[in-house]
């Protein structure tokens, strides 16, 4: 095992799988920066201020950016996992999620900065809700670091199953990624919102089918990738809008138990709502599968 780790961090593999993880920490909050990554209005910060006049945050720490912001650290994640496969065995995964931490930590850390000191926490005129606020919303980017961290190992593994199963269940962030860069970097002629939704309904089915007939299924435990990838497609845009809309509630004012409610609320009806893609990715997995078992024969005929 410690001869493992010191591979890993030979000269020659410890530099570009550094430079790579900070890059695709970087390229995962793209569709933030490209906005110019002015931190939203806050509802409890300290002064009164403009939107342009909001300072600068890597991270777009707000209850209402809440699933935006799981997206952009998320994809991080898979990107650097991809991009570890393709890169030459020499950059290996420890010096890449190693990157990809110190980039991610320190986009955190800046805007917990920012948002601290623009709350004006511990000073006197400080709102007595501004800290439960601000110290619950770095959880969840703290929490969403280490969800890209698991994304990363998964979707950099050397075997196929492993692998599949990260980039399968980072097809939902994906695909928000993607229509979110898209929507920001385009203007409205480019992209009208009509073609957009589209795309962003039926992409993270064509990612996921893709990354579950790749995977194959043989021998037959991949099956169970399958199924937590299609479970992941159908499941997880329920829990991230159940989860936004339950943080999005002004009205609710911060009263956790109502907010768990709500959200509870919303989850079956967009659950209800969720299967068709689920249908797309499996028929594609399908198809991609044979097409992989045709060309296999073809090769040892």
């Amino acid at each position: 095992m410690a001869e493992r780790v010191t591979t890993q961090w030979r000269i020659g593999a410890v530099i570009p799988g550094l430079a790579l993880g900070v890059l695709a920490a970087a390229v995962g909050l793209l569709p933030w920066l490209v906005t110019g990554a002015r931190l939203p209005l806050q509802n409890l910060w300290a002064t009164q201020v403009l939107p342009e006049d909001m300072p600068i945050a890597l991270l777009p720490l707000s209850q209402y950016y809440a699933t935006r912001l799981l997206v952009l650290l998320i994809v991080g994640g898979a990107l650097a996992g991809f991009a570890t496969r393709l890169v030459p065995r020499e950059t290996t995964p420890l010096p890449v999620a190693t990157g990809l931490l110190l980039g991610q930590a320190a986009a955190t850390i800046q805007t917990a900065v920012v948002v601290v000191q623009g709350h004006a926490l511990g000073a006197p005129t400080a709102n007595p809700r501004a800290a439960l606020y601000v110290y619950g919303m770095l959880t969840g980017a703290v929490v969403a670091v280490a969800l890209a961290q698991a994304v990363f190992w998964l979707s950099s593994h050397t075997a196929r199953g492993p692998a599949a199963l990260g980039l399968g269940l980072a097809a939902v962030p994906a695909g928000s990624w993607g229509v979110d860069l898209v929507a920001t970097s385009t203007d409205a002629l480019a992209a009208p919102d009509l073609a957009l939704g589209v795309v962003a309904r039926w992409l993270p089915a064509v990612i996921a089918g893709v990354a579950i007939g790749w995977c194959g299924i043989r021998p037959r435990r991949r099956m169970a990738v399958w199924a937590v990838v299609l479970a992941g497609l159908w499941l997880i845009p329920a829990l991230l809008t159940a989860v936004q809309y339950g943080l999005g509630m002004r009205v609710l004012a911060g009263d956790l138990g109502e907010m768990a409610r709500a959200s509870l609320d919303v989850f079956p009806l967009v659950v209800a709502q969720s299967w068709p893609p689920v249908l797309v990715a499996l028929v594609l997995g399908a198809l991609v599968t044979l097409w992989r078992a045709r060309r296999e024969r073809r090769l040892l005929a």
